[in-house]
């Protein structure tokens, strides 16, 4: 186990807060898996990831930490909104609906960006190769990255000298916010108390 530094480069800003790393790559892994097996309400597969993991109070986790950004400036992006014509039609018998009219029309949202130059998490990593070969597949951080914002230039490895750097994240505790201690993190099963 080796106590690492991953950084991404980026060259378009991130929109909403980057991920802890764990996420993309148990993404990256579930795509590169043979036969994945489904996301129920009731269960969250987990993929081996090369990161060493850690376990208290009964929950287990990854080892990586917290995204850390080198934020150069704050700005917005608009993002076209368009209309759910789909979900509409069923309500109505017209051959044709106007969408460019009513609350429900196309329009601009405003979203909050952060141009970051590069975000780096701290991780104990288990398998190297395994790693590099994951992040290939992770080419964007953060939301709309169909419309190319949050884009990874470049990945890059380096020997931390924080070997506990990793605990830069939320862990199980008796008071704070209830939320998972591993991706997906929106899953509702395995929830509990975490600070940080």
């Amino acid at each position: 186990m080796t106590p690492t530094l991953i950084t991404a480069h980026l060259d378009t800003p991130v929109i909403g807060e980057p991920p802890i790393l764990d996420g993309p790559l148990a993404w990256a892994a579930a795509i590169t898996h043979p036969d994945p097996p489904p996301i129920t309400p009731d269960c969250a597969p987990d993929f081996d990831l090369p990161l060493g993991r850690w376990e208290q109070d009964g929950f287990w986790g990854w080892q990586v930490s917290r995204p850390h950004a080198e934020i150069v400036h704050h700005s917005t992006v608009e993002s076209r909104r368009r209309p759910a014509v789909g979900p509409m039609a069923r309500y109505t018998t017209a051959r044709d609906h106007h969408a460019g009219l009513g609350p429900m029309k196309a329009r601009n949202t405003v979203l909050a960006a952060a141009h970051a130059t590069r975000i780096t998490w701290h991780a104990v990593v288990t398998d190297s190769d395994l790693l590099h070969q994951l992040l290939c597949h992770i080419t964007h951080l953060g939301a709309r990255h169909r419309d190319g914002y949050g884009h990874v230039a470049r990945w890059e490895t380096s020997p931390s000298d924080d070997p506990d750097g990793w605990r830069d994240r939320p862990m199980p505790a008796p008071d704070g916010q209830v939320m998972r201690v591993r991706a997906p993190y929106w899953h509702p099963t395995e929830r509990t108390t975490c600070a940080g």
